[in-house]
């Protein structure tokens, strides 16, 4: 996916410890579970940021989509939020871009002036995502159940 978000969690070696313990298809289920609710704050801080796209809104929230992996040792995993196949009109609106008429001529007409709206929507929701990470983490470990 283009255009995706990334936190990297590390110094948390008490729940390393704890997870180490555990099978390693619960170890995976738990990441996976707190990735997810890791990523629920971005996405409805991103969600809450695009009213600017007007018209288009609705359909660039249905391409909003989110990709878990699961480190194969159980040793950690990603999450990546994107928005798919329109992820280049994410890019566009986030970093500007210039405006360019059709063939044959293909003359410049103005540029876009960037409109930032995944890294602030990152911004703002980074440390919600990390603690909803760390509790989902805590409830797994401390519930045994994944």
């Amino acid at each position: 996916m283009s255009d995706e978000f990334e936190i990297k969690i590390t110094g948390i070696d008490e729940v390393s410890a704890n997870l180490d313990e555990l099978p390693l298809r619960l170890v995976k289920n738990a990441y996976a579970k707190a990735l997810v609710a890791g990523a629920v704050p971005i996405v409805q801080a991103l969600g809450a940021r695009m009213g600017f796209f007007k018209e288009a809104t609705g359909e660039m929230q249905a391409h909003l989509v989110t990709d878990i992996a699961i480190d194969s040792a159980g040793k950690g995993g990603r999450i990546q939020i994107g928005f798919g196949r329109l992820g280049h009109i994410a890019r566009f609106v986030e970093y500007g871009h210039r405006e360019i008429g059709h063939k044959p001529l293909s003359k410049e007409l103005g540029v876009v002036q960037p409109h930032p709206f995944m890294r602030p929507a990152l911004e703002t929701a980074a440390d919600a995502a990390v603690d909803a990470f760390a509790t989902s983490i805590k409830e797994s470990i401390d519930e045994g159940l994944v």
